[in-house]
């Protein structure tokens, strides 16, 4: 039972509450980014929220972005900028990515590339799992049609049991943070 948060207009309970149940192991930054999808017509000012949520959260390395928006859905990305810093500089991410032009040196020049290609593809870019964390190995089994030998939070080509482990580490992560908001905490408490 979601207890009401006084300190939070009804707005920003419910963004919170998504924040929770989509993102709880970016909070604790066990996972370098995830995305979410809201009803465009939820939310009343949503960039004005978006906002907001930066101005607590970056402070934490955390950032939210507007990623994409269509006529019905808004695509929310939250990213441990620290860790996706990391995650470009490696080598084998930086020839990966420069196949489909990206620049590397920089995380802001890279999402805003990223945010190209998802206005110029049909769907998701293949690659936009690098920017959610996923293995390298995933990614290119996924785009090469290989057998997928676990499913969960993204699709697993390699590394299975190591893998398993994280995912259960996610569930456990966002039972906790749902916990906390149910609680009546604000999300700023449960980031690490």
């Amino acid at each position: 039972m979601l207890l009401p948060n006084k300190k939070l207009s009804l707005e920003e309970q419910l963004f919170e509450y998504l924040l929770a149940q989509y993102c709880a192991p970016v909070l604790q930054k066990i996972k370098v980014a995830n995305m979410f999808h809201v009803d465009k017509h939820i939310f009343t000012n949503l960039l004005s929220i978006i906002q907001t949520y930066n101005k607590k959260l970056n402070v934490k390395n955390i950032y939210l972005k507007l990623l994409s928006q269509n006529s019905t859905h808004i695509t929310i990305y939250i990213y441990c900028k620290s860790m996706l810093e990391h995650i470009l500089c490696l080598t084998e991410i930086q020839e990966f990515l420069t196949i489909y032009h990206y620049p590397c040196n920089d995380v802001n020049q890279s999402l805003h590339y990223l945010e190209k290609r998802l206005f110029t593809c049909c769907g998701y870019p293949h690659e936009i799992g690098i920017f959610l964390g996923y293995p390298l190995c995933d990614v290119i089994g996924f785009i090469q049609h290989k057998p997928c030998k676990f499913c969960g939070y993204w699709k697993v080509y390699e590394n299975v049991t190591a893998t398993k482990q994280l995912f259960s580490a996610y569930d456990t992560c966002t039972k906790q943070a749902i916990y906390h908001i149910d609680c009546g905490k604000c999300i700023e408490q449960f980031i690490q």
